[in-house]
């Protein structure tokens, strides 16, 4: 009985050893394999294509690749330089803009600092009258030792944005070579593809390339199900804003939209933090009816999100809302902001693994 027992935690201890070595070797070797990464995922999304380019107009493999590659990529860049575009012009609008709003902004500020800020100022110099010598110098020390903190942080902030700006400059060389590399891997691999996988079927057992088969075959569907539930719930957002902001009549709509649904593909984020801030400065300036349009937009994005949200994970993905936004968080509290990206993807390799049977396999090789 005691043999069993042992054998079966060391047979556990197993497989969370294998398991952090390959978490180890995955998390050090993730910004050289990357590429590779994506040049295989392109690959297999292109394949559909290429399989009906090859086999109905009875193209050369290595051609149907390149074609669809060159169409992928000039769809990618004329989104691309669409977005550009719009962005450019809201962002010519901003600049004719900004300075009118800014000097409504210092307006209100001048009157909130004689109606609020001064009388307080004026009350704690009066406190401060009052004190003795030796009061007076600690309250003048740590004050002088706080906005001497402030000074600080602000130099170390400014410090490091000037020292990122070369960083920033040597990797546009880098990237070109990275996506030049990932275009041609895409060629060689979509070409030769029928080749590489029976090579891959020839040299591994059996049961290893049926497992892995099924969970490419899961993977694929979780993954499809994910970006399906995402792009729906993108698309929902952006139609009721976009529809919202040209009921207000706001000008550069599209722009705005477009750039609020990118932030609403952030967990935790969302379009608040740019709506409420956007409510409180026409708050502020007594547009009032825009900020009931802005409040009415914006709650209706979160009722519709709220009320869709779980019916479209649970069909797409099959994980609960609830499950989905606890991993996120510990996902978040372990990697930080990357985290909020990684995870997502974390949670339907794990649902690929279950549905494929890894963890069925896993349990009958300890139990064994």
């Amino acid at each position: 009985m005691s043999n069993s027992i042992l054998t079966k935690v060391l047979k556990i201890l197993i497989i969370f050893v294998l398991c952090a070595i390959g978490y180890y070797l995955i998390t050090l070797s993730l910004s050289f394999l990357m590429p590779l990464f994506i040049a295989v995922l392109v690959a297999l999304i292109i394949e559909p294509g290429v399989g009906i380019l090859e086999k109905k107009l009875k193209l050369p493999r290595p051609l149907a690749s390149i074609m669809l590659l060159i169409l992928l990529l000039v769809l990618i860049v004329g989104s691309l330089f669409l977005m550009a575009t719009e962005l450019y012009e809201g962002m010519a609008y901003l600049a004719v803009q900004l300075p009118q709003q800014l000097k409504i902004i210092g307006v209100i500020a001048d009157n909130f600092f004689h109606a609020a800020i001064l009388p307080f100022y004026e009350s704690v110099l009066s406190l401060f009258n009052r004190l003795n010598m030796g009061e007076s110098l600690f309250f003048q020390e740590n004050i002088r030792n706080l906005f001497g903190y402030f000074a600080e942080q602000a130099g170390l902030f400014f410090q490091n944005l000037l020292l990122a700006i070369p960083s920033a400059l040597i990797i546009i060389p880098e990237s070109f070579t990275i996506l030049l590399f990932i275009f041609l891997a895409s060629i060689l691999l979509s070409a030769d593809f029928p080749r590489i996988k029976q090579s891959i079927k020839k040299y591994t057992p059996g049961k290893i390339y049926n497992s892995s088969t099924d969970l490419m075959h899961y993977l694929k569907q979780s993954v499809a199900g994910f970006i399906k539930a995402q792009f729906i719930l993108v698309t929902i957002s952006f139609h009721i804003i976009f529809i919202g902001f040209l009921l207000l009549q706001i000008e550069h709509a599209l722009t705005i939209a477009l750039l609020l649904i990118v932030i609403d593909l952030i967990p935790y984020i969302g379009t608040g933090i740019v709506f409420i801030p956007w409510m409180l400065y026409t708050f502020f300036t007594g547009d009032y009816p825009l900020t009931i349009g802005l409040a009415v937009v914006y709650a209706t994005v979160i009722l519709v999100r709220q009320l869709t949200e779980p019916k479209i994970l649970s069909v797409n993905i099959g994980v609960h809302p609830l499950a989905w936004l606890v991993a996120v968080f510990i996902g978040f509290k372990v990697w930080g902001v990357v985290g909020l990206f990684i995870t997502p993807f974390l949670i339907v390799i794990i649902k690929a693994l279950y549905h494929a049977g890894i963890y069925h396999a896993l349990l009958k090789y300890i139990k064994s």
